[in-house]
This record gives C-alpha cells, structure tokens and sequence, in this order.
C-alpha cells in the first residue's frame, strides 16, 4: 500500500517556500495514521453490538415485553439512516473530517447521556441522538479512509476498514457481557464516549482529504447484465438496475442476519447455568466471523471479482443462519460459536464486495455518498429485520424456527440472484 496521502486544491499550491496559512491543519505525513485514527472513530457505530447483549437487562429494567425492546433498535437505526446520506454528501462538499468531528462530538454527548436514562421514553429518545451522532461519523468514514490512499489501493483498504467495522462488531458483545455485570445496562453506551472524545482530539492531525471530479480510478469489476463494465454519475446510478440489484443485496443481507443479533441473545438467557458474559462471548463469534470475512477478502481481492464476494457471502450467511437454528436446541456452545462463525464469515466478505461495488459505479467525487449508501443500506436492512423477524418470531412461537426461515429466504434469494446474473 503506497504510503502517501492525496489533497486536491482547486487553486494553484503556493509557491515554493512560502509558508502555509495560519488556521490550515498540519498536513499529514502519515496516511496510515490517518486510516487508524479515521477507523477508531468509526468504531462507536458497530461496538452498538454491545447493546444487543443488553437486551434482557433493559427488558427486565424496563418491565418490558420482548417486542417492545425493539425501539431501542429502531430509534438509534433510523435516526442514523435519515443523517447518514446527507452527511456523506456534506462531507463530499464541505470536507469529511469536518463532518466527521461534528459526529465525534455529538457521540461524546449522547453516549454519555443515554446511560443516565431514567425511563425507558428518555432512553429511545436518546437513541436517537445516538443515531444522528454516529450517521455524522460513520457517513464520511470510508471516503476519508479511502481518499488517504492511491486509487489503485481503494479495495484493500476497503478491506482494512471492513475488517476494523467487524472488530468492533465482535468486540460489542464481549465488552457488552463484561459491562453489564460491572455497571448494568448503562455500560454498553458509557464506554464509548471516551473513544468518541480521544479521536475528536486527534483529529486537527488529520489533514482533509477530497476527491477532484476529473481523478483517474479503475475501472469497476462489477458485471452488468451486458457483463460490461460501468462507472455511472449519481444521477444515473439510481436509476440503474445494476446498481439498485447491488444495493438490495445489502438490504436483504443484513435483514436476514440480523436475526442473530436479535434473537440469540435472548435464546443464550435460556441456556441452564449461561451468564451474560458467557452470552457475549458467544455472540461474538458471529461478528468475529465478520472479521474474518473481511481479512479473506483482503486477500483474494486481486482474484476474486466484487460480483462473486457478494455472492459467495449470501450463500455463506445463509448456511450459517441455518446452522445456528439447529445447534440452539443443543446448547452446545462450541457448535454454536462454529455456525455464528459461518453466518459472519459470509457477512464480511459480502460487505467488502459491496462496499467496493458501490463506491466504483459512482464517480470519486461522490465517495461521501457512496460511504453514506453503505451505511444506509445495512441499516435499512436492520430495521426491516427488527420488526419483520419481531412478528414473525410472534407468529412462530420459536426463536429457531425464526432463524431458520430467515436462512432458507436468504438461501433461496442467493440461488435466484446467481440464476438472474447467469443470464
């Protein structure tokens, strides 16, 4: 990976030995410093995986029926969808670090908030404010991570990016078991504006990055129906049927996995003698998988087309969705753990592709947007889960069942997606 940052001015640079003006940031020399500080901030959205293993606590806290819990989710999920897409617009115009301080500092207040909820009103209210903060960081996240680098380096450091999401998705739980039995349900928001405000403090390091709308990228390996290949201006992408089956996928993707996160931990509460941070180590073999995913594809990302990462991740997460119905019932926890293994291993190595895919079909000058779909998409797949597998799970009477029907739809829409794309 080439160790140099790229700006774009659309001045001429001053001239030579003239010293630079007094309020610009220092620039920085260091582009992976950079990528590390820009992926520490990002991990306030997916450490949110803590909060899953809260689920019971809040219930209980709350006097809450299992249904009812899934505000905390939707509150937080939609907020964030509704300002991610316009923040990585913002970001686009305006500069994405400035974007993504604001977003750090909201964290910093509204994690810190939340813990102090006294009802269960004050905290979904405050999930929302969660949600506004994180939209604000998380939006402008891959172009600044991806902008600090060559263009020939976009796919691995895609990958890096996944793979640090997923860290943070795998560490949520465990941090999550550990916190609550320390600190109560609080813990799962308080521990995250501390990383909030470190990173905002770092963050005048951090020279602002964009894209000039004439720079050259390679071309997109994403097949068209034509299997051509295409790189579309914002206006035209979303009106593309290439790019809108691209953007589905995701949305069905985390629809369908999401049942893990949402049902397994109140399965694991079950579980003779399992305590919650037992809990958490278990759930975390489901992003710790994502990892995984995310470390194979940074491998084979020179081998292996954007189209065909996505694909083999639907067909992964959807065996493992099926493998972890069946081993619920055992309460065996090794068996467990190797099928959430599975399912995340097929979620991260479709996150890569799709990142990829979609931040090549549109132009590099829209990178905050396409970083701002990424996130969109996977939430709106969350929240599409949150309540369809909620009913569904009240229609089945059977955490299992639920899990097992979203990996038999996930499966049947990979084999039709395959079929569709043969052609």
């Amino acid at each position: 990976m080439t160790r140099r940052a790229r700006t774009t001015t659309t001045a001429p640079g001053p001239a030579a030995g003239a010293a630079p003006a007094p309020d610009s940031p220092a620039p920085l020399r260091n582009p992976v410093f950079g990528l590390l500080l820009v992926c520490a901030g990002a991990l306030v959205g997916p450490l949110d995986t803590a909060v899953n293993v809260a689920f019971p606590a809040m219930t209980a806290a709350f006097g809450l029926a299992l249904r009812d819990i899934q505000w905390v989710v939707i509150a937080f999920v939609v907020a964030q969808s509704f300002v991610t897409l316009v923040s990585g617009r913002l970001g686009d115009l305006y500069g994405h670090r400035r974007i993504f301080a604001i977003g750090m500092a909201a964290c910093v207040i509204a994690h810190t908030a939340a813990g102090f909820a006294p009802d269960y009103g004050w905290l979904v209210a405050m999930r929302v404010l969660q949600g506004v903060a994180v939209g604000l960081a998380v939006a402008c996240g891959p172009a600044l991570a991806t902008l600090l680098f060559p263009a020939g380096d976009k796919r691995r450091v895609l990958a890096i990016y996944v793979t640090t999401f997923s860290l943070g998705l795998a560490l949520g739980p465990l941090l999550g078991g550990a916190l609550i039995q320390w600190l109560g349900w609080p813990g799962v928001f308080w521990f995250r504006a501390p990383l909030a405000l470190a990173v905002l403090l770092l963050l005048p390091l951090l020279s602002d990055v964009r894209a000039s709308p004439g720079e050259a990228v390679p071309a997109p390996d994403v097949d068209t129906p034509a299997r051509g290949r295409i790189r579309l201006p914002r206006a035209a992408a979303f009106r593309s049927p290439a790019f809108l089956n691209v953007q589905l996928n995701s949305i069905v993707i985390n629809f369908a996995c999401f049942a893990i996160m949402l049902l397994v931990p109140y399965a694991l509460s079950r579980w003779p003698g399992e305590s919650t941070a037992a809990a958490g180590v278990l759930l975390a073999f489901f992003p710790g998988g994502s990892l995984l995913g995310g470390l194979l594809a940074g491998r084979v990302h020179r081998r292996m087309s954007s189209s065909t990462m996505m694909r083999a991740g639907l067909a992964l997460a959807a065996v493992g969705l099926v493998l972890t119905a069946l081993c619920l019932p055992a309460h065996s926890a090794p068996a467990l753990g190797g099928a959430l293994l599975v399912a995340g291993l097929g979620l991260g190595l479709f996150q890569v592709g799709y990142m990829d895919a979609t931040t090549s079909l549109l132009p590099p000058e829209d990178r905050g947007v396409a970083g701002g779909l990424v996130t969109v998409t996977r939430l709106l797949g969350i929240v599409l889960g949150v309540t369809g597998i909620s009913a569904l799970h009240e229609a089945l009477a059977s955490i299992e069942t639920t899990i097992a029907t979203m990996g038999a739809g996930l499966m049947v829409f990979a084999a039709v997606t395959a079929v569709i794309r043969r052609r």
